[in-house]
């Protein structure tokens, strides 16, 4: 069975996202962007969703699975949401 990577809560925090309520099997975390509120939701198969809710509109951009950190950044830059850790 092929092992799944999800950010840890940690990573998430260092990049600005907050924990949220959420029901069981998921954990979800969301931050301001520019234009609305990014929110990742990393479930109990490891799977996660990205999404972005921008004027009132719920934008889904990615929902699946991810093999490491490395193509976890790459997946944020690709759908245009920061991937460093914020100073302030």
């Amino acid at each position: 069975m092929p092992a799944f990577y999800q950010p840890t809560d940690a990573l998430l925090r260092s990049f600005g996202f907050t924990q949220f309520a959420s029901p069981a099997g998921q954990t979800r975390f969301s931050r301001p962007s520019e234009c609305g509120q990014e929110t990742i939701v990393l479930y109990s198969d490891d799977e996660l969703t990205l999404l972005e809710a921008v004027n009132g509109q719920l934008l889904y951009c990615f929902q699946g699975r991810i093999a490491s950190e490395a193509e976890f950044r790459v997946l944020l830059r690709q759908v245009n949401w920061p991937a460093e850790v914020q100073t302030t």
